[in-house]
């Protein structure tokens, strides 16, 4: 369970700085901000679903 706090915390850390990319219009670091933040809740959400799937 830990392990998803922190990745869900991550992933919200790194769409805020792709906030503030975007208020300075620096693209290039706004794309990868972007894909880091969708990976590290992409990755909370699948540890969440095997957590689910291995306490049934």
């Amino acid at each position: 369970m830990r392990h998803f706090y922190i990745r869900l915390i991550m992933g919200v850390i790194w769409v805020i700085a792709a906030a503030v990319s975007l208020l300075t219009m620096n693209i290039p670091c706004l794309i990868l901000y972007l894909v880091l933040g969708i990976r590290f809740f992409h990755s909370a959400i699948t540890i969440r679903e095997k957590e689910k799937n291995e306490g049934k």
